[in-house]
This record gives structure tokens, C-alpha cells and sequence, in this order.
């Protein structure tokens, strides 16, 4: 194809409904939507052959016809669904996988958004997908922070995206971690306390006021005397919830230095052992998904508190 030659895109099932201008706007990226306006308003990019409204809307099988200046932009930065790289990465395993949601365990030290994160790798992890919309891009769902491991959603369709984040802002996604904490846990706890974050120290703390609410609950598996892993459930999703909870009840994460923990070998654990998912998600999934822990973070406490008690989150 020469430069000049306009680009022809099919919308595909997802698009129904969608306005031309919002589409085009997320094919072209960088290109204001002034600028994509203008492009509709003079016949640069064009529905059918034909010029049409900006609101107009797509039916699954139309043509958006991309030329001039346009079809360049979009030559040159693509912006919508991204091919799979052909340099080798490292990808995360996958958990578990359906037409419109993936599932991975994220190893820690990995970004779940930004350079080298999961939201670059998707569409290696995805792979090849059927074409459903023009402008849809895999992508996670929610996320985790650097250091802690485990499961993550990642879209698959757009219908994928919609129900998962929609069933998530409801709160009907149950999520568990596992947490190695300071001190002993003699029974379940309730941590929930409304929190407020610290932008210019980038910490979490004990809200001075109203705050936001956040629910969390630790039940202990096994304990030293010294150390206690435990099973942490949340009903929220403040930054760093987990880690400032436990430093509120006096339980801070081994090794998490920035809430008070003391020095542990490799960091501190937290891992995102558990995601339940309810059947009227409205999407293709599973019932549940299961992240193992990783070797290192496995081989540690299976020394401290013995292999038995670790059994049931080793697969």
C-alpha cells in the first residue's frame, strides 16, 4: 500500500452503536478531536464512501474510510489494537482464559501500568484476537502495586472490560491476599478504617477525617510467634490498603519498611492469592481463580512455617 492510499477499516461487533467521531479518535491517537472533527467535516475520514455527521452511528460491518493526512497519523502511531512484539519478553503465566477475560499472576517487581508492564505486554500474553471492535485495546483491569504478586484481570473484549469493572465497582469481586505480617494473630481481625493518602510522601494513612472507606479482614494460616501469614480479604481498593491496615492494627508486613515493618530478607510478602467472580458477571469466566505462590516467596515461609501450611496456595 502506498502512502497515499486511503486505509479502509471494517467495524467489527463491538462497535455497534459507538459514535464515528469517539472511533475514529481512538484509532488516531495523538490527533486532537478537533482535529478529528475537521477530518470528518471535509471527507477526510469518511463512513460508507460517504460524509457523515459527527454523532453518526456505526452498525458492525461498516467501512471508515481514513485518508489524507489522517491515514498518516495512523500509519505512523496506530493506536488501535496492538500487534504482539516480535522481540521475546518475559510474559507472566497465565492463570486462566475465556473470550473476553485473561487471567495472570503477576511476578512482583513488575508494573502493572507503565514501561515494561502488564498493559505493554497484553497483547503478547492475548495473542491473536478475533476482530470484534476497531479501537479496543487489552488491557488490566485493575491493579497491583510493583512489589506485590498475583492474580490480575486483563480484558480480553470489551464486553470483558465492562462487566468485570462494573461487577468490581459494585463490589461483587472478592479479592484474598496472603500477607506475611509482624506478631501473632490469635483469631480473625478486623482492620477496616477509613483511609486518606498522602500525595507528596505517596503513603496511606488513618484518615483525619471523613476519609474513605475501606474494609479489611486478616484471619491467621500459620504463625511462629514472631510472624504471622494471613489470609487478607478487601471489599475496597485504596492504594496500599492492605499494607497501611496492618501497620494500623499494630501488624505491619515484614520487611515493609515504609509502614514500619522491620527488615526482612527479599521484602515484604503480599500476594493476590484469590479472585471469586459471581455468576451473573455478565461475561464469559471462570468461578474463581487460583495464583500460586511464586517459588521464592513459597520457599521462605514453607521454611519458617513447613510445607503442610503452605499446601493449599502452592497450586
Amino acid at each position: 500500500m502506498e502512502k497515499s492510499d486511503p486505509i479502509i477499516l471494517v467495524a467489527g461487533p463491538d462497535d455497534g452503536g459507538k459514535r464515528l467521531d469517539r472511533v475514529a479518535r481512538g484509532l488516531l491517537g495523538s490527533v486532537p478531536l478537533s482535529a478529528v472533527f475537521r477530518g470528518i467535516r471535509t471527507g477526510d475520514i469518511r463512513l460508507n464512501g460517504r460524509r457523515s455527521a459527527n454523532d453518526a452511528r456505526l452498525v458492525p460491518g461498516d467501512e471508515i474510510r481514513i485518508s489524507g493526512r489522517y491515514a498518516e497519523s495512523l500509519r505512523a502511531a496506530p493506536s488501535g489494537r496492538p500487534e504482539a512484539s516480535t522481540v521475546p519478553r518475559v510474559l507472566p503465566d497465565v492463570l486462566g482464559r475465556t473470550r473476553d477475560l485473561v487471567f495472570v499472576s503477576k511476578p512482583r517487581g513488575m508494573l502493572s501500568h507503565g514501561a515494561g508492564g502488564l498493559d505493554e505486554l497484553a497483547a503478547d500474553i492475548l495473542g491473536p484476537l478475533p476482530e470484534i471492535s476497531l479501537a479496543f485495546r487489552p488491557a488490566p483491569l485493575h491493579r497491583l502495586d510493583r512489589n506485590t504478586s498475583g492474580v490480575v484481570a486483563i480484558s480480553a473484549s470489551i464486553r470483558g472490560a465492562r462487566a468485570f469493572s462494573a461487577a468490581l465497582r459494585d463490589g461483587r469481586v472478592s479479592k484474598r491476599y496472603l500477607a506475611l505480617v509482624e506478631g501473632r494473630l490469635d483469631g480473625p481481625e478486623d482492620w477496616s478504617a477509613p483511609l486518606e493518602r498522602d500525595g507528596t510522601r505517596k503513603i496511606t494513612m488513618a484518615a483525619r477525617d471523613a476519609g474513605k472507606a475501606a474494609s479489611t479482614f486478616a484471619e491467621p494460616v500459620a504463625c511462629d510467634g514472631r510472624l504471622t501469614l494471613a489470609l487478607v480479604s478487601i471489599g475496597t481498593g485504596v492504594t496500599h490498603q492492605i499494607r497501611a491496615h496492618a501497620a494500623l492494627a499494630g501488624h505491619p508486613l515484614a520487611g515493609d519498611l515504609k509502614y514500619g515493618g522491620k527488615p526482612f530478607p527479599g521484602g515484604y510478602v503480599l500476594h493476590a492469592w484469590a479472585l471469586d467472580l459471581p455468576a451473573d458477571l455478565g461475561c464469559e469466566t471462570p468461578a474463581a481463580v487460583r495464583a500460586p505462590l511464586p517459588p521464592a516467596a513459597l520457599e521462605a515461609l514453607a521454611a519458617r512455617f513447613g510445607s503442610q501450611a503452605l499446601a493449599p496456595f502452592a497450586r
